[in-house]
């Protein structure tokens, strides 16, 4: 009788490579897929406050805006591209996206919003919204510190 392994998860696992390795090869043709930019947060709570930490890499605190209306909180911005070309002027791969961004927060009923503070460190835009009692319908900026 004769003994045949069979491994599917095997098999599975060397198209997989397969496939990453002939992207990975292919040349840049010209073609510009750029995915939205979606900032990462974390949103928490304490008993004072409520708390957004925004992943904004490679961003400049200027090009941010931080906007308040209906008790939606909006961050907004544009990622610009400030990469090097090579010398024959031709990227040979760019993973990284730039461009506009939009990420809006519903906040809870019950915050002070005449009361939000901004900080931004390390590609990290902070927020911090009191929880005391205070909540006014009304739009406006936010300023960064």
């Amino acid at each position: 009788m004769t003994y045949i392994k069979f491994g599917p998860a095997g098999d599975f696992e060397a198209f997989n490579k397969k496939v990453h390795n002939f992207f990975d090869e292919f040349p840049n043709i010209g073609l510009d897929i750029n995915y939205p930019i979606k900032p990462r947060t974390n949103y928490y709570t304490d008993e004072e406050n409520v708390y957004l930490d925004v992943e904004i890499p490679g961003v400049k605190k200027e090009d941010i805006k931080i906007s308040l209306k209906n008790n939606v909180l909006t961050v907004s911005g544009e990622k610009k591209d400030l990469s090097q070309k090579s010398k024959d002027g031709q990227i040979y791969k760019s993973e990284r996206n730039f461009g506009p961004f939009t990420r809006s927060y519903q906040l809870p009923e019950g915050l002070n919003t005449d009361d939000i503070k901004a900080s931004f460190e390390d590609g990290i835009l902070k927020i911090v919204v009191s929880k005391t009692v205070k909540n006014q319908e009304q739009e406006k900026e936010i300023k960064i510190n």
